[in-house]
């Protein structure tokens, strides 16, 4: 697996979740600019369910405003991923840090 956006981007927001029944954890990064998320990555460690669930949530974020960010939920993250076990909460982990990063956006 590689994937693209596994990388450190030039970014204005950035926030971390970690699910510590299985060790998960992730870091999202979002270049907001006029309530766009221009571009999104993440850096993760875990099982591999949860680097696809954080790959497939940038692909959902990048050209997106603001408030659809924010509306994005588990059930998009599985079928953008075409995965729609929903025993592996490993999946929630890149949510939750993008919320954290979005109220983060919020605040300011």
């Amino acid at each position: 697996m590689h994937p693209k956006h596994a990388v450190e981007i030039d970014y204005t927001h950035t926030a971390e979740a970690v699910h510590k029944e299985h060790d998960d954890r992730v870091r999202i990064f979002l270049k907001i600019s006029d309530y766009i998320v221009k571009d999104a990555s993440f850096k993760a460690s875990g099982c591999p369910r949860v680097i696809a669930a954080s790959e497939a949530l940038c692909r959902l974020l990048i050209n997106v405003d603001v408030e659809t960010a924010m509306n994005l939920n588990e059930e998009h993250i599985r079928e953008e991923m075409d995965f729609h076990d929903k025993n592996f909460e490993c999946v929630r982990t890149p949510l939750i840090a993008l919320k954290k990063a979005l109220s983060e956006f919020a605040e300011r």
